[in-house]
């Protein structure tokens, strides 16, 4: 473990919170997008598909009115070409999530890098547009992984808060938890496919996310909070940075 995950790992939450307003504004160029500085809005975005559910949420969406950025696995989006054509065509974000969902930091240098490369090329392939954004899978990165993104030419993306929805929670219950975390210019993390970690393996969760998504987006509405892509979010607000690192 490096010495930065070391002194992550000893900090409460809201100690890493303070501890990050006093360091992102100095992070520059090494500072993975974790927000912007918008007052009516939040970057809704979704991880791991496209899945057997993302139709679904992309007709939430447009009942909405709302759009969102699409992490996906190419894999996944090879195997859906249609489903990420009609992503496109709705006007939301396609960004890369990996090839598949290794965990880059465990990979040798040149083994991410390649990793990446080939992700994009063939994302691009798929959609026929430029990729711009990428989210590493679980959220790990190292100034390694962090490097070899940005020289193929990628922003990296985190997020500001999560609806756990990961674990089977009704609902209402994952609503529940995006409201409470998100706040203004934020990105939220959410889910249209499903892919467990080998090292904690868990279930496959069974609620309906299309569900949770409408209750989401109605209560943001009830907030006056508009739900947009990430490339609005930042075209609409100066991009807040922060320097994301995790084993």
């Amino acid at each position: 473990m490096s010495a930065v995950w070391r002194v992550r790992s000893m900090l409460t939450p809201a100690r890493r919170s303070r501890l990050r307003q006093v360091t992102d504004p100095l992070v520059g160029p090494l500072g993975s997008v974790r927000g912007a500085g918008v007052a009516d809005a939040v970057a809704l975005t979704f991880d791991d598909g496209p899945g057997p559910e993302t139709a679904a949420i992309l007709d939430v969406l447009g009942r909405h009115g709302a759009s969102a950025t699409f992490f996906v696995l190419v894999e996944h989006a090879e195997a859906r070409p249609a489903l990420v054509r009609r992503i496109v065509a709705e006007g939301h974000d396609i960004a890369l999530h990996g090839l598949d969902h290794q965990r880059l930091t465990a990979l040798p240098t040149a083994a991410v890098s390649a990793h990446i490369a080939e992700g994009r090329r063939r994302l691009e392939r798929c959609t026929g547009d430029r990729i711009r954004y990428f989210r590493p899978p679980y959220g790990s990165q190292s100034l390694r992984t962090f490097g070899a993104a940005r020289r193929h030419g990628l922003d990296v993306v985190v997020w500001t808060a999560d609806a756990e929805d990961w674990i089977d929670h009704a609902p209402a219950q994952i609503a529940e938890l995006a409201l409470d975390r998100i706040e203004a210019g934020g990105v939220l993390l959410l889910h249209d496919g499903f892919e467990s970690d080998p090292a904690a393996p868990l279930p496959e969760p069974t609620f309906d996310r299309a569900e949770a998504l409408d209750r989401i987006l109605t209560g943001l509405a009830g907030r006056s909070l508009a739900a947009v892509s990430v490339s609005r979010l930042l075209a609409a607000g100066r991009p807040h940075r922060t320097a994301w690192f995790r084993p």
